[in-house]
């Protein structure tokens, strides 16, 4: 496999990049790259400043597969985030919400699997899609970049796995599959508790997958977000207990 270095945006061209997100999103919606980035060159120079860091990304891998996506949705988050924690393996919790570091990588190299990977929703609002799924915008970064989110996918799975009865691909396979339940953890930060997300997943997983209904996750995570303040001090199996304890009565005859 090859590797690959490419520019690191600083703060001057990230702001470059927000500026076009409102004036000209359809350079970003056609995956063409080179227009791009040649629009960013353009516009930094008209502004004296450099659009770069003075340290690039190197990739130990490269992505290219994830720009011959075939699939729409969430079926290709599984499949394409292990190729996206390897070619960035090594960055950090806090480098990964920087939305500059991931928005160097959606335009720089997957400006055509952004594209093709959240086609289906071109009809959001043009600026707001674009700084939604290149730029991350906003505290939603983690679920809605398209580059970001197959990495705290796959830093989610990893994670709650050490304390998890599933595996770290399982758990990568559901989250990714049924984005309700992930969507809710991601919102009330219960991701930042892995031995938690153990337990709601061991918890759905076991009889209970009526929870990966929008209807039922919503109400089972507004239960379970009265508790938090006593979520860091214990352990897995009491809260296994208050995840089970903070299921939703689902209704006669819906399937477990």
């Amino acid at each position: 496999m090859s590797s690959k270095s490419i520019p690191r945006l600083n703060d001057s061209g990230y702001s470059i990049l927000a500026e076009m997100a409102d004036s000209s999103p359809h350079i970003f919606v056609s995956g063409n790259t080179a227009q791009l980035i040649e629009e960013l060159e353009h516009q930094a120079q008209r502004q004296g400043v450099s659009p770069y860091a003075s340290s690039s990304i190197n990739l130990t891998v490269s992505l290219d597969p994830l720009n011959e996506v075939d699939r729409k949705g969430p079926s290709t988050d599984a499949r394409y985030a292990p190729i996206l924690r390897q070619a960035v393996a090594g960055i950090s919790s806090e480098q990964a919400d920087q939305g500059s570091f991931w928005a160097s990588i959606n335009c720089f190299l997957l400006s055509s699997y952004v594209s093709k990977r959240w086609s289906s929703r071109n009809n959001e609002n043009p600026d707001s899609f674009v700084e939604r799924h290149w730029l991350w915008i906003g505290r939603q970064g983690r679920i809605w970049n398209a580059a970001a989110r197959l990495w705290w996918l796959g830093e989610m799975a990893l994670r709650s796995s050490e304390f998890s009865v599933h595996s770290a691909h399982t758990l990568l396979t559901i989250m990714a599959n049924n984005t309700v339940l992930f969507h809710n953890i991601m919102f009330r930060k219960f991701a930042s508790n892995p031995v938690l997300v153990a337990a709601i997943y061991d918890t759905a997983l076991a009889g209970n997958i009526y929870l990966f209904r929008k209807k039922y996750a919503d109400k089972f995570c507004i239960s379970l977000n009265v508790k938090a303040d006593t979520f860091n001090i214990l352990d897995y199996y009491e809260l296994y207990q208050i995840v089970e304890n903070c299921l939703p009565l689902k209704e006669p005859g819906l399937p477990r």
